[in-house]
């Protein structure tokens, strides 16, 4: 039996090509589907089609990404200001 490096078991990609899966002797075709789908996830296939299903305009794929830094800030905000309390709190413990 022939050992194969890491990607070559998942799969490889190709510029212009896409992910690329050989069949191994004695695979069954459910496994080197597995494989493909393994690749094309790998690959970012799947989001990329989640995004240009429909046409979003530049000035809305500016107004989507400042929204999601803002909800990050929040986010880590308010991740810091749990930590702060916990911090707080151990202290009048000890």
């Amino acid at each position: 039996m022939e050992t194969y490096n890491r990607k070559e078991r998942i799969g490889e990609y190709i510029m212009g090509k896409g992910p690329v899966v050989r069949k191994r002797d004695s695979e069954s075709v459910n496994s080197l589907l597995k494989r493909f789908r393994r690749a094309c996830n790998k690959a970012g296939i799947k989001n990329e089609l989640k995004k240009r299903r429909f046409y979003i305009s530049p000035s809305e794929n500016r107004n989507i990404e400042k929204s999601r830094e803002k909800r990050r800030k929040i986010k880590d905000r308010h991740k810091e200001n749990i930590k702060h309390k916990r911090l707080k709190t151990k202290k009048r413990q000890g």
